[in-house]
């Protein structure tokens, strides 16, 4: 193994991180097969021309802070090949993800500064998303954004934070041209590599897979699916909801298990984004991948939500 010696808020350039752990100069993501350190380079100026930021969401989740890193790729669709795949994978390649962010130009040259921000590791729920942000030539894509949770000692400066949103934006996409698991299924799937899954990370993937092949059922069906994506005035996350069949006018919330929590975690998320989206009217649904108990359907009928569950392939649906 080869020692990391930079500390957060260190700031070096490129050309000495090259120095010290081979690789290139070049590109916001730079690995060594020579060593296990992977290097993340966010660059808010150039970030901004593509229409997206890296940086610390304002908000945290129970399991504390996450850092958004979009993923490498200047033009066309960003895909986990290459410099992203490693990223994706580092656990199972035995690889440690370092980010520094941009700070400045060097007197008398055009290299730019690096401010090491800390040691980080993807998200083991959701460790990466799709969203559809502007290339280098203007055109609008799918790029690879990664959830990166800090290990150890870290830097969290204010400049760092995506900001919120000035106000409530919500926007609705085609669903199978859209945003994160539904791009990412197959994706997902390989990009675990050699870590074991924990139960919340096999839940995420069952709910990917019970949305995709419920989003083909309904076109099969000639319904119209989209999604809807909100930032909420004030909050610098940005929120999506499954899926919303536009021809019959149902928002629905896929869970990948059939559980007492799930089900309540999916009425108030329901409630929540039907407050936000144009259609306040939406009937709203719960997808789920078997059938629930009996009491849980009287839960979701004493609140006129319907639900959409698999059984011997096919999928049931109680709507009201």
């Amino acid at each position: 193994m080869t020692e990391w010696t930079i500390n957060p808020g260190d700031v070096v350039s490129r050309a000495d991180l090259k120095a010290r752990y081979g690789g290139g100069i070049q590109g916001g993501i730079i690995s060594s097969r020579g060593n296990e350190h992977v290097r993340l380079f966010s660059d808010d100026s150039k970030a901004a021309e593509n229409g997206y930021r890296d940086g610390w969401l304002a908000e945290e989740d129970e399991w504390g802070a996450i850092f958004e890193y979009t993923g490498q790729g200047r033009l066309g669709n960003q895909t986990l090949a290459g410099n992203n795949g490693t990223v994706a994978n580092h656990v199972g390649r035995g690889k440690r993800l370092h980010l520094f962010v941009a700070a400045g130009r060097r007197a008398g040259s055009g290299a730019v500064w690096q401010r090491y921000v800390g040691e980080f590791a993807l998200d083991e729920v959701e460790p990466f998303t799709f969203r559809r942000a502007k290339d280098a030539k203007g055109e609008m894509r799918e790029v690879v954004v990664f959830r990166l949770r800090p290990i150890g000692e870290h830097e969290r400066r204010e400049e760092d934070r995506i900001g919120p949103a000035p106000e409530t934006d919500v926007r609705r996409f085609v669903a199978s041209q859209t945003e994160s698991s539904l791009a990412a299924t197959e994706r997902h799937e390989s990009a675990e590599g050699g870590r074991a899954a924990s139960p919340a990370g096999v839940a995420v993937r069952r709910e990917s897979a019970l949305r995709t092949a419920y989003e083909s059922f309904l076109i099969a069906q000639d319904h119209s699916v989209f999604r809807h994506r909100i930032r909420i005035e004030g909050y610098s996350a940005t929120f999506w909801t499954d899926l919303y069949d536009s021809t019959e006018n149902v928002l629905y919330e896929a869970k990948g298990s059939s559980t007492r929590k799930a089900i309540r975690e999916a009425i108030g998320q329901l409630l929540d984004y039907r407050r936000h989206i144009e259609e306040s009217d939406a009937k709203l649904a719960v997808l789920l991948p078997e059938a629930p108990s009996s009491d849980l359907r009287d839960l979701l009928a004493s609140v006129r939500i319907s639900l959409a569950y698999r059984e011997d392939g096919q999928f049931i649906r109680e709507m009201f």
